[in-house]
């Protein structure tokens, strides 16, 4: 295929994109298999994508096209260095990819919009543009430009929330990933999920910004529409990861008649090769020996934020955020218990009462960040979730007392949180008990059994606890957060190897 020649002296350079002979293979294997125990039977490999090559050129648009499962989502992973190829290169302009470099220059719309659904179309861009220059003066001028570009002018001050269309919010993220003006547009599915007309709106934005910019678009689409098609300037179209086709439409049309296919006059030829190979696919047994995982992988918050903002911004941002909220429902819980139960009627005990609440709510929220960021999908960090606390009551001292459990057990009542919540509960309502008897021997001669005194003696508590669980509570909301903060790191740093 000749190379089209770039638009005449742009003001800013171009980038090529060429990837040659690139696969992706993934080993079938169980989930238990993956993380517990490695295979005892070595499997044939499992090819997502094999032997891919293309080139995507500046001013022009690339459709990755294809039916379910053919691999155009991973085929843009990889072009978004979000995964490594298992063979193939990837160049360019003629230069082998840096995967840091091409990040800096290329930015990557994925299917599902991430946005902060309080702010204005015109706010959502203001913000995300001084995170990316906070020190630029021209904030305003910038964001009229991309509204205007965008066509977003008349819903600037809409919130995002409501008033906006499928379309229209797609057209904002699309303008998000434009604000550090990249050389190579990267989208997942742009038009999922959309009418015709908004569709159609999407891609002719997508055109727009093609023709302007003279940059290098890269998109995956299902199954384009006639008008959407007259937007697109190159085809790829995938099945079962090979290349089928790759060139123009017209293009396409003759590679079909050179095959025995005549396209019927009411389909075009990509909705004539489309109808084809879902037959074929139609025809060909579906059972993978692949066990599936039960759901996918949600986005995880990081890789909302990992371009903009430093992680340990993040998680300040998140802890003082929640501070207040979660400082609220610790009060509508303490006022609704408190008083109805009959505990301690005095201010510094209920006071005492629902900042015990408060820092437990804190903490079990720090617990279950750092679980959901280790679980695979939410299925599994419910389950996780549930067991480990479930552990940490049963070794709380609630329900079998320190001196009941065997010495091997006894690291985990230490361990557990509950226990020095229930510490603090028991100093403060058995504080104002001392001398109160609470079980009689003989009430006639006045005999007592047991006073509040003799509760917190047999637990071996004492009234200059109450500070240090709190304090011990307060670590492990720390300790967790710490965690949670570790494994985002980690996770940031292994997706961009």
């Amino acid at each position: 295929m000749e190379e089209p020649p770039l638009p005449p002296s742009p003001p800013y350079k171009t980038y090529k994109v060429t990837a040659s002979s690139i696969s992706y293979t993934k080993t079938a294997t169980t989930i238990l298999s993956t993380y517990v125990f490695k295979p005892c039977i070595s499997t044939p490999p499992n090819y997502i994508l094999k032997d891919i090559s293309f080139t995507a050129y500046p001013s022009q648009i690339l459709a990755i096209v294809g039916p379910s499962g053919a691999g155009k989502s991973t085929l843009l992973d990889i072009l978004a260095a979000r995964t490594s190829p298992t063979n193939g290169t990837l160049l360019l302009n003629s230069s082998p990819l840096n995967s840091s470099s091409f990040r800096k220059l290329s930015a990557y719309v994925p299917q599902h919009d991430y946005c902060l659904p309080l702010l204005t179309v015109a706010e959502t861009f203001a913000f995300s543009a001084h995170l990316l220059n906070p020190k630029s003066s021209d904030i305003s001028t910038i964001v009229a430009s991309l509204l205007d570009e965008l066509g977003l002018t008349h819903l600037a001050d809409t919130r995002l929330t409501h008033g906006l269309s499928g379309g229209e919010r797609r057209r904002v993220s699309i303008g998000l990933s434009l604000l550090h003006d990249p050389a190579v547009l990267l989208l997942d599915e742009p038009t999922s999920g959309l009418d015709s007309g908004s569709a159609l709106n999407v891609m002719q934005t997508l055109r727009s910004i093609t023709d302007s910019r003279h940059r290098t678009v890269v998109l995956s689409i299902h199954q384009p529409s006639f008008k959407i098609l007259s937007t697109i300037d190159q085809i790829l179209l995938l099945a079962k990861g090979t290349v089928v086709h790759h060139g123009t439409l017209s293009s396409l049309q003759e590679f079909l008649l050179s095959c025995g296919f005549t396209v019927p006059p009411q389909l075009n030829a990509l909705e004539y090769a489309m109808e084809i190979l879902n037959q074929l696919q139609r025809n060909e047994p579906t059972i993978t020996p692949q066990s599936l995982p039960p759901l996918p992988e949600n986005p995880t918050s990081e890789t909302k934020t990992k371009d903009k903002i430093r992680l340990s911004s993040y998680l300040i941002a998140n802890t003082l955020v929640f501070l207040p909220y979660l400082l609220a429902i610790a009060i509508v819980y303490s006022v609704s218990v408190y008083f109805l139960v009959g505990l301690c009627p005095t201010i510094q005990a209920f006071t005492y009462f629902v900042l015990v609440i408060w820092v437990i709510i804190l903490m079990a929220n720090s617990f279950v960040l750092f679980l959901s960021s280790i679980a695979p999908n939410y299925i599994a960090g419910t389950s996780l979730v549930t067991a480990l606390l479930a552990g940490f009551f049963l070794f709380s001292g609630y329900f079998i007392s320190k001196e009941s459990l065997p010495k091997f057990w006894l690291f985990m009542h230490y361990f557990s949180m509950y226990k020095y919540a229930l510490d603090a509960f028991l100093i403060n309502e058995y504080s104002c008990l001392l001398t109160r008897c609470l079980i009689w021997f003989d009430e006639k001669n006045r005999t007592c059994m047991v006073t509040g005194s003799d509760v917190l003696e047999k637990r071996g508590l004492h009234e200059m606890q109450r500070w240090i669980n709190i304090y011990i509570l307060i670590g492990f909301f720390v300790l967790y957060r710490v965690l949670w903060l570790i494994v985002l790191i980690r996770r940031i740093s292994s997706s961009k190897k």
